[in-house]
């Protein structure tokens, strides 16, 4: 299943923005460009990884893919149909089979529910089940994702950061999804759980096929479980491809500077600093926007229009440095 040229999802020349400052008279004075033309496909039993600083775009694309924002402009399709067009008995099976798990299981379980209640919501509320079938469904969910049947009657304040983890998994499981937008699953737990969930996750892809969308801040995770890498920047996809492709074969300078910018135990040569160059403030108007951190830059980088470009079948990058 894994590997099959099938794509559950796909979005083109997707872009969103949102409003920073407005006027008195609540005319919009600013935006925020979080999402920039992003155009991405993710097959079927695979997992995309998606790496990038803090606000560069990875969260709100999850939320696009989700249909909890609407893009402002651009498409998003699953399994070849333009999402926002889906009505009723295709609109379900649309949210029923893409799925989320949030970086924090503390704010994404309500604490006056019980555990078994929380896993079965949502087969509670798209299908007919009566209250022992729903019990039995979750006692098996919690099996799946390690935890016992004792945990049935828990509230989630008795749980552990990671165990509240696996609880939010077997929620996504419940409905049999084909996909599943991780959103930073690990980073608000120790570092030996974490290792524990990514490979809970890892385990549930192989026996069930489910595609992952995997956002994370972990550069290390991230090479670990993808099968393919979208580097993130200011709302723009910057690079792209095959896992190895993007952390041995790296072409972006921004790139770069981020997997460089791993600490090691043993560093085999002195780290670049990551910061800007020189006085400029990060912000320009046009052209590339990592222009004013930029080793490689040069003056004809302000004047490029982002336009990605095809370095092999499966590797990508913006930059004019490969035109």
């Amino acid at each position: 299943m894994k590997n099959t040229p099938t794509d559950i999802l796909r979005l083109e020349g997707v872009s969103k923005a949102f409003p920073l400052k407005k006027d008195f008279f609540g005319r919009v004075k600013k935006l925020l460009k979080a999402v920039n033309n992003v155009s991405l496909s993710i097959k079927r039993g695979e997992t995309l990884g998606v790496i990038g600083e803090s606000g560069c775009g990875k969260s709100t694309l999850g939320k696009i893919i989700l249909d909890l924002e609407k893009p402002d402009r651009g498409t998003v399709y699953y399994k070849g149909k333009d999402i926002s067009k889906l009505k009723g008995k295709d609109y379900r099976e649309y949210r029923v089979n893409v799925q989320a798990v949030f970086q924090n299981p503390q704010s994404s379980l309500n604490p006056r529910m019980r555990i078994w209640e929380i896993v079965t919501e949502g087969l509670r509320i798209n299908f007919k089940l009566s209250k022992k079938e729903l019990k039995e469904r979750a006692l098996s969910l919690l099996g799946e994702v390690g935890l016992p049947p004792s945990y049935a009657e828990n509230y989630p304040h008795q749980l552990s950061g990671g165990q509240k983890q696996r609880v939010a998994i077997a929620r996504a499981l419940a409905l049999t999804p084909e996909l599943i937008v991780a959103d930073e699953p690990t980073s608000a737990l120790d570092v030996s759980v974490q290792a524990q969930i990514v490979n809970l996750l890892m385990d549930i892809q192989e026996k069930k096929g489910i595609s992952y969308f995997f956002i994370s801040h972990s550069l290390p995770v991230v090479e670990a479980v993808s099968d393919r890498v979208l580097v993130m920047y200011k709302g723009y996809v910057v690079e792209e491809g095959k896992t190895e492709e993007v952390f041995k074969e790296t072409v972006h300078p921004y790139t770069e500077l981020l997997i460089e910018s791993v600490p090691e135990l043993f560093p085999k040569k002195e780290k670049r600093p990551f910061k800007a160059l020189d006085s400029e403030n990060g912000d320009v108007k046009e052209g590339c926007p990592f222009y004013p951190r930029c080793p490689k830059r040069r003056r004809e980088c302000l004047f490029y229009d982002m336009k990605p470009l095809n370095l092999s079948e499966t590797h990508r990058v913006s930059c004019i440095l490969y035109l």
